[in-house]
């Protein structure tokens, strides 16, 4: 499968996000600051640049205050998704790209209709895992490979392991 190095260069990029992290402050503009310039300067190969867009999309709306709610995090992962597309040159669906951006539509759902946070975050990781399952129907080297798409595979790591949600501390 191209790009074989996806979860190598997810890695690195969160490793450098973790050491920003260690010098940042403890209030949500240092924490998103440090995210952002972090994933900045650790983003390796497209993986890499992907979630850095990501996580700058969903620091960009969390920075603006102290808290996050279920339609702070829904706008905050739907901005992630347009700076993501926005960072490829010809987004391809199948990818990454897929997974957050149905996560966040999914969110934004939940968010209208008046769900608290964690029921917010909860629609987003099942409607992502319901695109990443699908990957292999959308990208026929994924099919082909028999595997479903590792940079959504990562994104959805990082939600499960409540990864974001420690990054940012606040929520």
């Amino acid at each position: 499968v191209p790009d074989g190095d996806t979860g190598t260069n997810m890695a690195l990029t969160l490793e450098s996000v973790v050491a920003e992290l260690g010098e940042a402050g403890d209030d949500m503009a240092a924490t998103c600051r440090a995210i952002g310039h972090g994933s900045l300067m650790g983003a390796r190969g497209n993986s890499g640049v992907i979630l850095c867009q990501v996580l700058r999309g969903l620091t960009t709306v969390m920075a603006e205050g102290d808290t996050v709610d279920g339609p702070t995090w829904a706008r905050a992962l739907s901005e992630a998704s347009s700076a993501a597309y926005g960072a490829v040159g010809t987004p391809v669906e199948g990818t990454i790209l897929t997974v957050v951006r149905e996560a966040s539509e999914a969110g934004a759902e939940a968010a209208v209709a008046g769900a608290p946070l964690v029921d917010v975050l909860s629609r987003c990781r099942e409607q992502g895992g319901d695109a990443l399952r699908r990957t292999p129907e959308m990208l026929p080297v994924l099919k082909e490979a028999g595997v479903v798409d590792a940079g959504g595979t990562g994104f959805l790591l990082l939600l499960d392991q409540g990864f974001i949600v420690r990054l940012f501390g606040q929520i």
